[in-house]
């Protein structure tokens, strides 16, 4: 696993402690705690704190759900980053649903509205959660899809973007320029589409190889250093063959 797939089931777990802690300690859920014990007395705060623990358990277990298809392959990282950041905003709904119906929003058992500043707010904290929620989407959706960069410098070959990598050139045995990828049988922990690939794959013939490739746009490059093997091409012909001859400039495996 990579630091993305630690960061999302850490996410999902830490949902479903919430959870707990919001069920086994109710002034945690907002506004609840902050209520005055006359106005705390009107919630129904079983209602409420099952509400809520229900709610952030099934997120929880919804977002680990879906980075564990990612890390057996089963989606690729798009999908994966689309169901993570989709939990968030669906449940959302339910959170507010649940807080209405059981007097979060301001009104208790008996139908009556109650107005105060800190209930006023609290429509304005679930556009706000909404929104960033709706950020991270377009944040995580930019990461996996923006195409990977490749400069060669003095020491080194850079690959940016996720799944990046730096190849020191004294690490390299061969570079060549092929016309067609190799089979691939897998991807082991990477991103593909019918645009791209980029991550970790495993070829047919059983060798593992790290591709960033855009398919469609050969030629492509094959570079091996002593312990790994990678496949790159630019955005058009012209620069794939100029990375080529930065490569080939280095000539320090030959």
């Amino acid at each position: 696993m990579e630091f993305f797939d630690y960061m999302i089931i850490g996410t999902g777990v830490l949902l479903i402690v919430a959870g707990w802690l919001c069920y086994r300690f109710p002034n945690m859920i907002n506004p609840y705690g902050s209520m005055s014990d006359e106005r705390k007395a009107l919630v129904d705060i079983e209602g409420l704190k099952r509400a809520t623990a229900i709610i952030l358990t099934i997120m929880g277990l919804l977002i680990i759900t879906a980075d564990v298809l990612h890390i057996f392959n089963v989606i690729d990282v798009e999908v994966a980053s689309w169901l993570f950041s989709g939990s968030i905003l669906v449940m959302i709904i339910p959170i507010i649903i649940a807080m209405k119906k059981y007097n979060g929003f301001g009104r208790d058992k008996t139908g009556e509205g109650v107005h105060g500043p800190r209930l006023e707010k609290a429509p304005k904290i679930a556009l706000v959660t909404l929104g960033l929620a709706m950020a991270f989407v377009v944040v995580i959706i930019a990461m996996s899809s923006r195409p990977q960069q490749i400069m060669v410098d003095e020491d080194s070959v850079k690959i940016s973007g996720m799944y990046g990598r730096e190849i020191p050139v004294a690490d390299i045995v061969s570079v060549e320029l092929l016309e067609a990828l190799p089979h691939i049988k897998m991807r082991t922990n990477g991103s593909s589409t019918s645009k791209y690939s980029k991550g970790h794959f495993l070829l047919e013939n059983g060798e593992k190889c790290m591709l960033f490739v855009r398919h469609k746009m050969p030629p492509y490059i094959e570079i091996r250093t002593s312990d790994n093997l990678y496949y790159l091409n630019g955005a058009t012909e012209g620069e794939t063959m100029r990375l080529l001859e930065a490569l080939k400039e280095k000539e320090v495996w030959k």
